[in-house]
């Protein structure tokens, strides 16, 4: 494993010294009410993100290549296949776009109990973290990793590298969260405490014990709660790219 994790640190480095080509600008595909209060704050939080990770890319001398937004009710089809609203927003790495069902943030506050514009904001953040993770050619690097580990039938080295790149995900949207505030004064009081909140409540962990009563490590996909606010606040109080790289970390 660690020889993996190194493996993946010097593609991490090699792929961050490289310029990204250019590609069209995001496209945001919308139920028919786009005047919609969701909508309309679904569509202000990624237009933030395309402002903050525009520049963070600029700084190192690259473009970033903006995601494309999908509004859905139930199911959609996606380049990654058959796409439910059950399963929780999610990003797909071939289209290139996010996929998000507004039902669930009323699941979000209801369910999950982690009310609040700002923990609805998170949950975008970290989708848009995995197009950040695919821009940089992370995504692909992991995934391969992730089939040669099936191959050998090593399941715990295929959840780790998971739970390493959702990681990355939840630090990613606390960079974003520290630049858009930076930016455009974005955080209000509570804010901070209601994305931490957030990530807690999705933490493996507590779904586990919500569902079964019991957490099993072994089989942790995103991290546990503890780990997901570790991350998370790691990208809101340093604000840089370099104190998200999960894979090189030697505790999680």
């Amino acid at each position: 494993m660690r020889r993996i994790v190194l493996q993946f640190v010097l593609c991490f480095l090699l792929q961050t010294t490289a310029a990204i080509p250019q590609q069209a600008a995001s496209q945001k595909e919308v139920p028919s009410k786009a005047g919609d209060d969701a909508v309309t704050f679904v569509s202000r939080v990624l237009g933030d993100t395309e402002d903050v990770w525009d520049r963070v890319l600029r700084e190192g001398g690259r473009t970033y290549e903006k995601p494309k937004l999908v509004l859905f009710s139930g199911a959609t089809h996606t380049a990654c296949g058959l796409g439910e609203s059950i399963a929780g927003p999610f990003y797909c790495p071939r289209d290139r776009k996010i996929y998000l069902d507004l039902g669930f943030f009323r699941e979000l506050r209801e369910e999950y109990k982690a009310p609040g514009a700002f923990a609805q904001a998170y949950v975008i953040a970290h989708e848009v973290g995995h197009h950040i993770q695919n821009v940089l050619g992370i995504e692909a690097r992991v995934q391969e990793l992730q089939a040669l580990a099936q191959k050998r039938g090593d399941q715990i080295t295929v959840n780790l590298l998971s739970v390493r790149i959702e990681l990355q995900a939840d630090c990613l949207a606390g960079l974003w969260a520290f630049r858009t505030n930076q930016m455009n004064m974005r955080l209000e009081p509570g804010d901070i405490e209601s994305g931490l909140n957030a990530a807690a409540q999705i933490g493996d962990d507590t779904l586990q014990k919500r569902t079964q009563g019991i957490a099993v490590p072994e089989t942790f996909s995103h991290g546990s709660a503890e780990q997901r606010m570790r991350w998370f606040r790691n990208g809101l109080e340093s604000g840089r790219l370099s104190a998200c790289d999960t894979f090189s970390a030697k505790t999680l």
